[in-house]
């Protein structure tokens, strides 16, 4: 069964939203991601998740939105940001236009950290004007959250060392990518554990701070890709996979429960 909606005909895709099946819309970025992985690293790891999850859960992927929220790395070269507002404007029309068409669960898939907070605001504002009309439900995640604990336990970095073009993203790469991952080209590169982590238990607290530069030497990561292999990368994309199908089918319950009319929405 292909899972992606740029595959499938108009027919197909009205075929699924019948069939009650979930839409999974991946959220990533264009960005520097060191001297060493390619700049779509977070849009294509966030779609090769949605499209795991999606063959477990039934649901459909929606094409991936590529551009995010990355002022942080604006100053790196290969870097597309949009601006928050102009993100979560085109957020919301895609959201809505899938909400209108039928589908009655839409699950924002974020694989961009900066992204999260406006996908959370996106959420709700979808909620807020279309539930009038339209009988659906959004949820809103970051693929590695519901797996974070797991995978911390398995690291081999310090806190710190899993951030961005770190050792899970590289860990990510090797395993799915590994003829794009340019490991030799991060000697002489600057770059180390960061005050926060993508899994490690952290304050709630968020603190902003100037934006890092080339000039004086940053190599557009946080965190450590050193210790990266590609035999840990694939063991956390079981993992996280694992995770958000436990997650999600408390809320939707199985394909085949959903066909039957029994699932739990």
């Amino acid at each position: 069964m292909d899972v992606r909606m740029s595959h499938m005909t108009q027919m197909e895709i009205a075929e699924a939203i019948a069939e009650g099946r979930p839409v999974i819309l991946p959220t990533g970025a264009t960005e520097a991601h060191g001297p060493h992985m390619p700049v779509d690293t977070d849009t294509h790891q966030v779609d090769h998740i949605a499209v795991l999850l999606a063959e477990r859960l039934g649901a459909v992927v929606a094409p991936p939105v590529a551009y995010g929220i990355s002022k942080t790395f604006e100053f790196f070269t290969g870097t597309v940001s949009l601006s928050i507002p102009t993100y979560q404007l085109m957020l919301f029309e895609i959201g809505a236009a899938l909400i209108r068409q039928g589908f009655r669960h839409l699950i924002i898939l974020n694989g961009n950290r900066p992204n999260g907070t406006a996908n959370d605001a996106v959420a709700r504002h979808l909620v807020d004007e279309l539930d009038a009309a339209h009988a659906f439900k959004v949820s809103a995640v970051s693929y590695w959250e519901p797996a974070a604990e797991a995978i911390d336990v398995r690291r081999r970095s310090v806190p710190g060392g899993m951030g961005h073009g770190c050792e899970f993203e590289t860990g990510f790469q090797l395993a799915t990518r590994p003829e794009l991952v340019k490991m030799d080209r991060l000697a002489g590169a600057h770059y180390g554990p960061v005050g926060w982590d993508l899994v490690a238990p952290t304050t709630p607290v968020r603190t902003y701070m100037r934006r890092p530069r080339p000039a004086v030497g940053h190599a557009a990561i946080f965190g450590d890709p050193t210790v990266a292999t590609a035999e840990a990368g694939a063991e956390f994309i079981g993992i996280v996979v694992d995770a958000l199908e436990e997650t999600f089918a408390n809320l939707t319950g199985s394909y085949e429960e959903r066909k039957e009319g029994t699932g739990k929405a």
